[in-house]
């Protein structure tokens, strides 16, 4: 008797399993065949995006939202690595982040307005500032950093540091961007140097200072991240030499700075970025505006119909 209920129950449990295999409503749609058009997109947009302590996130907030707060079904996650990762697993969501993690999804071209061309996050683009969401990468530190800090940062910005920021991904400070960083043999004689902050910089910052510790045995550079605003608290509370960020230290922070330190921050451009647009491979969407992206992330437009987004014609 169980032998023969068993022998009804496979054969359907069989045929579910089939059925569930055809039913992954989050699959990619098809390509379409040669000569044929894309699909329009159709359905609800899953948002990704990065957490509030994010230099990136309050880039992004400002220059795209225009400071309006961002829809609450926006699912925040813990750096841009990790916004690649859910978009490139979920055909119908859109990201935000660095242009250097940009493996696996599809960066968007961004425009304007409707009456301008999409920019690609190219880096001619973003050091002309053509791309419509450029941005420096900064180190701060308080008062004129002197000692080994200062030789680091000077090394960063060097052809030699830049090099290595080319390599890793992100873009390069063009030579008349650089700022000018004396790197001296006085102040502070310490052979280790903190580094906190962006979590978009943390690769760069790490590749940096592996570089330069096998260049000048005897150093220690150490880089972690936690957020632009998790660095700027730390060079705040005197807890880090030099603080990474995606975005530029607000007024209220460098009072902050002043009023507890007894200096003035010191801020230098150490890189470029474009803030680039983030869709799944399969997506046939080639460009967005600045208004249909904010739409999106303030929940104005929930579904991709909402939003305008059709394949380009």
């Amino acid at each position: 008797m169980r032998i023969r209920t068993l022998s009804r129950i496979i054969p359907l449990l069989a045929i579910l399993a089939l059925a569930g295999c055809g039913s992954d409503s989050s699959a990619p749609a098809p390509k379409p065949a040669e000569g044929e058009s894309p699909a329009p997109l159709s359905g609800t947009i899953v948002t990704y995006g990065r957490e509030n302590n994010s230099g990136t996130y309050a880039y992004f907030k400002e220059h795209v939202l225009q400071e309006e707060d961002f829809d609450a079904r926006v699912q925040t996650l813990p750096g841009t690595a990790a916004v690649i990762n859910a978009v490139s697993k979920d055909p119908r969501s859109i990201g935000y982040g660095g242009i250097a993690y940009a493996k696996g999804v599809r960066a968007l071209k961004v425009k304007k307005d409707d009456a301008t061309p999409g920019v690609e996050p190219t880096i001619e683009n973003v050091v002309s500032g053509a791309y419509p969401i450029s941005r420096y990468l900064y180190f701060y530190a308080i008062g004129e950093p002197g000692g080994e800090l200062a030789r680091y940062i000077a090394w960063t910005v060097g052809d030699d540091g830049q090099k290595v920021c080319e390599a890793v991904g992100y873009y390069p400070m063009p030579v008349e961007k650089r700022p000018k960083v004396a790197a001296g043999s006085g102040g502070d004689s310490r052979k280790t140097v903190t580094v906190k902050g962006s979590d978009t910089m943390v690769i760069l910052g790490q590749r940096w200072a592996e570089a330069y510790m096998e260049k000048n045995p005897g150093v220690v550079i150490q880089v972690t991240g936690g957020g632009s605003g998790t660095g700027i608290a730390a060079l705040i509370d005197g807890a880090t030499d030099l603080c990474q960020a995606s975005r530029p230290m607000k007024p209220k922070e460098r009072e902050q700075a002043r009023a507890k330190r007894g200096k003035e921050v010191v801020e230098i451009a150490v890189a470029m970025d474009g803030l680039a647009v983030f869709v799944h491979e399969s997506n046939p969407l080639a460009e967005i505006t600045l208004a249909r992206l904010k739409a999106i992330y303030t929940g104005s437009a929930k579904n991709w119909e909402d939003a305008g987004a059709l394949p380009p014609k």
